[in-house]
């Protein structure tokens, strides 16, 4: 398509076309730009408009959009994230960077868990404390320490929740807006916690589960529910999802247990535990005792010693208890998430030589995601170490938004792009 200089789009003003282009699809922007000089100008303008691209990614990428804005590299636009995501279909594509650091010389040093945090910053759940890192520089940060051994550890931008070995859970405030405001409230015999925004939910020894809310001023708990079945594991996504021993599924709604589903033999085991979000959570030595109870076919290879699973919209990380890890892209066969069935787009072996021949071990722990421009960074944690794998897209670079004629791009007052986080 070309337009002559009679052409009526021509002749619109700026205004009216930024309005036009705001009401397309992400993907039909860019063939917009192609159409003429004025076009790509005006469309590259809209790259600075973070509230456009945020509904954009909303729209195309709703499962992770959060996630991946929480711990996107510092000074990423909402356009850098929409278009970082984009790009995790061509991953087979991308230029590879590895690096590594926290490396554990004695045993006190051994690696358990890692949390990205907001402002470029790691925390690394070491045997002995948990020790905070820059992600940029890799080395240690000025944050202090927090010493002692733990049992399981999570945190975000306003708390930390430790799970200590006497089974006492810790819930610590990190920002508090009132000094009448209590800082943290400590549980007894609690087996096993997942922190969901501005909530922790526990489950204590008599499969009792408890939500401790955080909004308020005090931290106040209340009782949810008890399970019958005895509680394996926790999932959240717009409500709290129960897992029991006897592979029944529930649903909190209030202070009911709502039952959904039991895993049976014709039960697509991984799919049904990735709609209700239990397969980072998963216990694998009991996930493969179910398949063999339930005679579903075993699988071989590193897919038999799964330690970890990560998903990340439509990508899936796989660790095993040997030091690999797999990466998939949209494993799903016949509408339905299946690995077993699925190849890699990427497969890395983490063992090192001299593990072998010796009977050692290397479980990949934890894995986890941050976007950075035209590109993402995977962080693998093992026992021994964290290792940094950065993919990196490389394109012809259009001409700096900066240097764009349209200096009153952003002054158009449009409903639909207002700011409205």
């Amino acid at each position: 398509m070309t337009l002559d200089a009679d052409s009526y789009l021509c002749r619109l003003p700026t205004e009216v076309l930024l309005f036009i282009f705001t009401l397309l699809p992400a993907k039909d922007l860019t063939l917009c730009r192609r159409v003429c000089v004025r076009f790509k100008q005006i469309v590259d303008g809209l790259s600075r408009s973070d509230a456009l691209w945020r509904d954009y990614c909303k729209s195309d990428f709703e499962s992770v959009y959060k996630i991946a804005r929480r711990k996107a590299r510092a000074g990423m636009l909402w356009f850098n994230i929409y278009r970082s995501l984009s790009l995790w279909p061509k991953l087979s594509q991308a230029r590879e960077v590895r690096d590594e650091f926290a490396a554990a010389s004695c045993v006190r040093e051994e690696i358990q868990n890692f949390k990205i945090l907001r402002d470029g910053i790691i925390g690394v759940h070491k045997k002995s404390a948990i020790v905070y890192y820059d992600i940029e520089t890799m080395e240690k940060s000025e944050r202090c320490n927090i010493t002692g051994e733990y049992l399981n550890y999570t945190e975000n931008q306003d708390t930390i929740v430790i799970l200590g070995y006497q089974l006492h859970l810790f819930i610590i405030r990190k920002v508090i807006q009132n000094p009448r405001y209590e800082t943290n409230v400590t549980f007894d015999n609690v087996k096993s916690f997942i922190l969901v925004d501005r909530e922790v939910y526990y489950v204590n020894l008599n499969d009792e589960i408890y939500v401790c809310e955080l909004e308020d001023g005090n931290l106040t708990h209340r009782l949810v529910s008890r399970s019958n079945d005895g509680v394996m594991s926790l999932g959240y996504t717009d409500h709290l999802h129960i897992l029991t021993f006897e592979r029944n599924i529930y649903t909190a709604y209030g202070q009911e247990l709502v039952y959904r589903c039991s895993l049976g033999p014709d039960t697509n085991l991984l799919h049904t535990l990735r709609e209700y979000n239990f397969l980072e959570r998963m216990d694998w030595r009991v996930y493969i005792q179910w398949m063999y109870v339930l005679n579903h076919t075993i699988p071989e290879g590193p897919l038999r010693d799964i330690v970890s699973v990560r998903i990340y919209g439509d990508i899936a990380f796989v660790g095993s208890n040997w030091g690999v890890l797999r990466i998939y892209y949209a494993p799903f066969k016949n509408g339905e998430f299946d690995l077993f069935n699925s190849e890699p787009v990427k497969q890395y072996n983490f063992m090192e030589r001299y593990d072998c021949p010796v009977l050692s071990m290397c479980p990949i722990i934890q894995i986890d995601v941050l976007e950075s421009v035209d590109g993402h960074t995977v962080i693998v944690a093992m026992p021994k170490k964290i290792a940094v794998l950065d993919f990196i897209h490389n394109f012809k670079r259009p001409a700096s938004v900066a240097m764009l004629p349209y200096e009153d791009v952003q002054k158009v007052k449009i409903l639909k792009i207002a700011e409205s986080q």
